[in-house]
């Protein structure tokens, strides 16, 4: 491992000084450099420029989520460097950074708008049926690492965050339609406009496919969703937010052995969201979030009369959760070398699933936490980060401190180095602490176990510590990091004995417990380019490797990460309303948690768009194709992704 680190970064940063000094000398010669670095506001909750933030981060555009073609936002992330997707099933997609995680991947922090909107009780995020169509996001930044002093729990490997338009940016109609092989069809409306002094959008989006080849696995999300910006005369606004989504989704699990058929079943989403923002006198700022969001697994299951003799059993996997949040946030520079934000927050979550904990009482865990985050300009050449959260959980009865600390030192105008130390945390979820999932029988009075969690699990922790190197000059931009991250009371399952109550394997149920340590060391690389004759391209590239031989438990951890992972996408403007954009993805073999391994795979996209005029009205006609170099396994090795291409067309007016 060590020899793969130390070769890979000589080589990279052996060919990062040949092509910087390159483009330094192009530079000097004519005499132009763009000042204006890109911001980011996710790491430190701060706006700062890219290169002085504590936090790596990956930012994807418009441009760069139209050029790849993408249907779902959770394709779109498989451009970051170190992020692995999967689906096991069609209806249920999942994203997770540097492994460690199954089909409900929980260790991640997916933000909209820098609001925790999207994260439930589980932690899972239903990625399907965000209630925010893709159409609508123009910028997603990825914090890549920990930044739970930021956000606190859920912030344990990475933040998401998706940054919508204002409504303002979107006057009149816009209108989009889709469809091809493997039963793609898709529709978007949006209207923009003004009520007194409030400009909203509205848009409805509806995304539908076949799902695996063979398997009954369609789905259909149907969207609508609302924002509203409301400006203050003396400053400030008010924004306004809020989405419903719905999923209708069929599944099949072959080679369930509880003979379980095929079905259909709904999901339903639903957000509201109030932020209202105050500018001070004093170079300060003052935000007061308030949100609720609502989440409804209805998938009633299936019975069962053939596994027992005399006995139907019902099989129940219907969920319901809600969450409320209040967060205020207050920014002040006291000049320009020092700036500081402080604020405090609190959730509470509630959940009931009589399946899947043993009673009809709704549970809940309460969330509060303090957090502040500084940023100090020793000279030009030297910036230095320190922020911390406190986080208090009702479910764990405790306190984390959870710092992090950064020091940027800006070799010249093009160069920044840095170190980094972060923590993540991850509260443990309802389920893992109180779990008790079961199997009833509906004509006699049997209860059969399958999970019985014990309880008492303390938070899961990373401790990261980041070397890295920043380069940027006009629109072009390099990134390099040397990571390690050590986990502490990683949560995972096992099976334990259960003899005093009936259960579905014989006398054992699933349990879940802290397991540690797991340390995860890598290199990752992005290489954002740019040229005035049209041409773009983003590269990406991430070395992984983890060790686990010091847990309790043979879980697969170590294999859970592919070892490489490549990204590439280049696009080409031609002129005459003509783009050309290619999408391509390697994948080395790996492990999704207590699954199958899965060979590496390579994948390849094309896009080739025409924009022109209806009369005055702007259109865009978009031929795509997927998966070209043959089907694609990314989380069963019996399930794959074929061939695929669709038409889609735009208009705005």
């Amino acid at each position: 491992m060590k020899t793969d680190l130390i070769t890979s970064m000589a080589l990279l940063w052996g060919a990062t000084g040949l092509f910087v000094a390159d483009v330094r000398v192009a530079l000097a010669a004519d005499g132009d450099r763009d000042s204006d670095f890109p911001q980011v506001l996710t790491p430190s909750r701060l706006p700062q420029r890219l290169d002085d933030a504590p936090s790596t981060v990956t930012i994807i555009d418009r441009a760069m989520i139209e050029a790849s073609g993408a249907r779902r936002l959770v394709d779109v992330l498989r451009l970051v460097p170190g992020l692995q997707v999967g689906y096991k099933n069609n209806s249920l997609p999942t994203a997770t950074y540097h492994g460690l995680s199954d089909e409900y991947a929980r260790r991640m922090l997916l933000l909209l708008n820098g609001q925790r909107i999207f994260q439930y009780s589980r932690g899972v995020i239903e990625w399907n049926n965000l209630p925010i169509p893709l159409e609508n996001i123009e910028r997603i930044e990825v914090v890549r690492g920990p930044a739970a002093a930021a956000y606190g729990s859920n912030a344990l490997q990475a933040v998401i965050n998706i940054q919508t338009g204002s409504p303002a940016e979107y006057p009149g109609l816009s209108a989009q339609i889709a469809g091809g092989s493997d039963g793609i069809a898709d529709g978007f409306l949006r209207y923009g406009g003004r009520v007194g002094v409030m400009d909203y959008t509205l848009s409805l989006s509806s995304v539908g496919d076949s799902g695996y080849p063979g398997v009954y696995d369609d789905r259909r999300n149907t969207s609508l969703s609302f924002m509203g910006d409301v400006p203050f005369e003396a400053g400030g606004e008010l924004k306004l937010q809020a989405g419903f989504a719905r999923g209708d989704y069929g599944i099949e699990n072959p080679e369930s052995t509880s003979s379980e058929p095929a079905r259909d079943f709904p999901v339903t989403d639903n957000f509201q969201s109030l932020q209202w923002r105050k500018p001070g006198t004093r170079k300060d700022e003052w935000t007061l979030t308030l949100s609720h969001n609502a989440f409804h697994y209805g998938d009633r299951g299936f019975r069962n009369d053939q596994l027992l003799p005399g006995v139907t059993l019902q099989f129940d996997y219907d969920i319901e959760e809600e969450r409320y949040e209040a967060d205020v946030q207050y920014i002040r520079r006291f000049s320009d070398r020092w700036r500081t934000r402080a604020g405090f927050g609190y959730y509470q979550e509630r959940v009931r699933s009589p399946f899947y904990f043993d009673t009809d009482a709704t549970l809940s865990n309460e969330v509060s936490w303090l957090a502040g985050h500084g940023e100090y300009r020793i000279d030009p050449a030297w910036v230095l980060n320190a922020g911390a959260m406190l986080e208090y959980s009702s479910l764990t009865a405790s306190w984390l401190f959870l710092p992090r600390f950064s020091v940027h030192y800006h070799v010249d105008d093009w160069q920044t180095l840095r170190l980094a130390y972060s923590t993540g945390s991850r509260q443990p979820t309802l389920y893992e602490n109180d779990g008790r999932a079961v199997i009833r029988a509906v004509n006699v009075p049997l209860t059969i176990y399958r999970v019985i969690a014990s309880g008492g699990l303390n938070p899961e922790i990373n401790r990261s510590l980041e070397v890295g190197y920043h380069w940027q000059a006009e629109r072009n931009q390099f990134d390099v990091r040397l990571f390690q991250e050590h986990y502490s009371d990683y949560i995972g399952t096992y099976y334990r004995p259960a003899p005093d109550v009936p259960t579905a394997l014989p006398g054992v149920v699933l349990d879940f417990a802290n397991d540690d340590p797991i340390i995860v060391r890598g290199l990752e690389a992005q290489w954002d380019w740019r040229n005035l004759s049209g041409t773009r391209l983003f590269a990406s590239y991430a070395l992984t490797t983890i060790d686990a031989s010091g847990t309790r438990y043979d879980a697969g951890y170590e294999d859970s990460a592919p070892r490489h992972g490549l990204g590439l996408l280049a696009s080409q403007e031609f002129g005459n309303g003509w783009q050309a954009s290619l999408n391509y993805d390697y994948q080395s073999g790996m492990q999704w948690y207590r699954d199958r391994p899965i060979d590496g795979y390579h994948q390849l996209g094309v896009r080739l768009a025409k924009r022109f005029k209806l009369g005055s009205t702007p259109v865009t006609a978009e031929l795509v194709g997927a998966n070209l170099l043959g089907p694609v396994s990314d989380y069963l090795p019996n399930r794959e992704w074929d061939r695929s291409v669709f038409l889609r067309f735009s208009l705005d007016r």
